[in-house]
């Protein structure tokens, strides 16, 4: 009897404990959205201290004083995720790339950020509701930090921000302080949408050489107004296309980007956009512009309901892999495999036959258009063009030898 009252005694207490673990991970878990299982861990630390000393000493109050402590040390002395607010965007606490195991002497291309959290209004974004995510170092540190990687003589240094500058302000600071720098053993290259850019950007952008990775996504009016990227798909895809002409006039060496297949597309739309590229190609005398294109890839950014659900009822999408993070699949087409839509779906998952033959063709036609500089990645300062846009080329403003 008094066997049986023990065992159903620490059988309790051992329930309590682990309902509490339990309560504290669905607690956390429905909070961040993000499994944290460092409780069990804890939990275990302090089992085998209170064990301990339970045997040497015969006391529960010592044994439970020592699970207490080596628990509260365990948590104190492991790596973690930081709780409260991050780290501050300051420059004591700018990255120290000479001590980073991958950030090497003499690398092809290094990537850095300068901005922490994302600024698109998606649920993935939001550190809490209502709430965007993104915050930059101040524009002094980051010019800062790109200058100081010229110690490690990167080839290119790649500023990964997806929205280089979403603050105008700051945008426009970080460039006139690299511009000031003029720093010409730097090649540097940026990101940016459409929406977020302008001429004056463009102007920014030649003065401090960078370069300029331009997402575009799509010349599709009709895309852009089946799927809501746009208010007013007409305007944008004006302003996408006099950008592009405005940077190749000025010589920006610029590449832009294209997404097909995206949920939505249809053949009539990917011809939409590759239209416009082939009256941008027939138009320029000669080019400081790359194209690239890529297949949309699916990656959750936030509930099946929004990513998965909505583009198939609205459109046929049908995302093949939709768990493909956890399979043992290459994951590039594995994230690929999709069908944009109805119209399209008597082709395979990810195939890229109605658009991929013109659009290499079309950059075949571009790339043999490119100046002496924009094929070393430079600026460029001899575009034919550039007068008849009314650009105030690089050429008038500045002496030949830069």
């Amino acid at each position: 009897m008094h066997e049986a009252l023990l065992i159903l005694g620490f059988g309790v207490v051992t329930a309590s404990i682990l309902a509490l673990s339990a309560v504290a991970f669905t607690l956390q878990y429905a909070v961040t959205n993000v499994a944290n299982v460092s409780h069990g861990e804890i939990l275990t630390v302090g089992a085998y201290a209170a064990y301990l000393v339970h045997q040497r000493t015969g006391s529960a109050v010592a044994a439970a004083v020592a699970a207490a402590v080596a628990g509260g040390d365990r948590e104190k002395g492991a790596c973690r995720s930081l709780e409260g607010r991050p780290l501050p965007l300051d420059a004591e606490h700018a990255p120290d790339f000479a001590a980073y195991p991958y950030a090497g002497r003499d690398l092809p291309e290094l990537g850095v950020f300068l901005s922490r959290g994302c600024p698109y209004n998606a649920p993935a974004c939001l550190l809490r509701p209502g709430g965007g995510g993104w915050h930059a170092y101040p524009p002094h540190v980051a010019v800062a930090i790109l200058t100081g990687l010229s110690e490690l003589a990167p080839a290119r240094i790649d500023v990964l921000d997806p929205a280089f500058g979403y603050d105008p302000v700051w945008r426009h600071a970080v460039l006139e302080g690299l511009a000031s720098a003029d720093r010409r053993d730097l090649a540097i290259t940026v990101a940016g949408r459409p929406a977020d850019l302008t001429r004056g950007d463009v102007d920014r952008l030649y003065e401090a050489r960078l370069r300029l990775r331009l997402d575009v996504g799509t010349l599709s009016r009709e895309l852009l107004s089946r799927t809501g990227q746009a208010p007013q798909p007409p305007r944008a895809v004006e302003h996408a296309f006099d950008l592009l002409t405005y940077a190749n006039a000025k010589g920006l060496a610029t590449v832009a980007s294209f997404t097909f297949n995206q949920p939505g597309e249809t053949r009539a739309t990917a011809a939409e956009t590759l239209d416009a590229l082939e009256r941008f190609v027939d138009a320029v005398p000669n080019t400081s512009v790359r194209l690239q294109a890529q297949l949309w890839a699916y990656l959750p950014a936030g509930e099946p309901a929004a990513d998965v659900d909505a583009p198939a009822q609205r459109f046929g999408t049908r995302i093949v892999n939709q768990a493909w993070w956890k399979d043992a699949v290459e994951a590039q087409p594995a994230a690929t495999a999709v069908v944009a839509s109805r119209e399209l779906a008597d082709l395979p998952p990810g195939d890229e036959s109605y658009w991929r033959p013109r659009f290499d063709e079309l950059r075949g036609r571009l790339e043999a258009k490119l100046t002496y500089e924009a094929r070393h990645g430079l600026r460029s300062h001899e575009t034919v063009g550039s007068e008849a846009y009314g650009v105030p080329h690089g050429w008038w403003v500045e002496p030949r030898w830069h």
